[in-house]
C-alpha cells in the first residue's frame, strides 16, 4: 500500500492541481485595481475548491502557536504576535486537515507566519504570490504559486496573462517530526495560556499619551 501523503507533500499537489485548474480555465485578468485582483484570484481559489467537493470559508480565524508577550512601543502597549489572526481561505475537505490559503501581492505581510504555523499542525499551506519579486523564504511545509502581473501607472491597474502549467511553484523544506512535536507543544501551552488569560480580570486598554 502506497504511504500516505505528508502535509508537505499534500503542499506540493494542492498547488501543482490549484495551478492546472488556472491553465485550464485560462484564467486572466486586464485592468484591475489591487483589490479587484485580488478578489479576482481568492474567486478563482474557490472556484477550484468548489470543483474539488470542498468547502470554502474566507477569512478564516486561526491563532499563532507562540503565546502573545505584552511589548510596549512607546506610549502603547499591544500584544505580538496578535491574539488572533485570519486566513484568507480555509478549504475544508471530508477525507484530511484543511487547507490553508494566503493571498499577497508582496511579501510584507503575515502570510509567511500564518501559514508556517499551519504547517507545523500538520495542515496543507498554500501561498499565492501574486506581482512583484519573490524576497521572503518559503516556510517549511508551505508551497507558494506565484503569479506574477504587468502594472501601469497613473492609475495602477493589474493585468495578468492566461496562466500555464509553467507557473512557477516554489516549496519549503519538509517539517521534521521534531519541529512538529515541539510546535504542538507550544500550541498545547498556548491555549493553557489563553485559559489563564480569559479568568483574569480584565485589564485596561492601552496606554495613550
Amino acid at each position: 500500500m502506497a504511504p500516505e501523503p505528508t502535509a508537505n507533500g499534500e503542499s506540493e499537489i494542492f498547488a501543482t492541481a490549484l495551478r492546472a485548474h488556472l491553465s485550464e480555465t485560462r484564467f486572466a485578468f486586464t485592468g484591475l485595481t489591487g483589490k479587484e485582483a485580488t478578489r479576482s484570484i481568492t474567486r478563482a481559489v474557490a472556484e477550484w475548491s468548489m470543483a474539488s467537493g470542498w468547502r470554502t470559508r474566507c477569512e478564516a480565524p486561526m491563532r499563532y502557536i507562540d503565546p502573545p508577550r505584552l511589548q510596549t512601543g512607546g506610549c502603547r502597549g499591544y500584544w505580538s504576535p496578535p491574539w488572533c489572526a485570519y486566513l484568507d481561505l480555509r478549504l475544508r475537505r471530508k477525507d484530511g486537515p484543511p487547507i490553508a490559503v494566503e493571498i499577497d501581492r508582496s511579501d510584507d505581510s503575515t502570510a509567511v507566519d500564518k501559514l508556517r504555523d499551519e504547517a507545523l499542525r500538520g495542515r496543507p499551506a498554500l501561498w499565492i504570490r501574486w506581482h512583484g519579486a519573490l524576497r521572503a523564504e518559503v516556510p517549511a511545509g508551505v508551497a507558494r504559486l506565484h503569479l506574477p502581473t504587468r502594472s501601469s501607472t497613473s492609475p495602477v491597474r493589474y493585468s495578468r496573462a492566461p496562466v500555464t502549467d509553467t507557473a512557477s511553484i516554489t516549496l519549503g523544506a519538509d517539517v521534521t517530526p521534531e519541529a512538529r512535536a515541539e510546535a504542538l507543544n507550544r500550541d498545547q501551552q498556548r491555549k493553557a495560556e489563553e485559559k489563564r488569560a480569559a479568568a483574569r480580570p480584565q485589564a485596561p486598554g492601552p496606554i495613550r499619551c
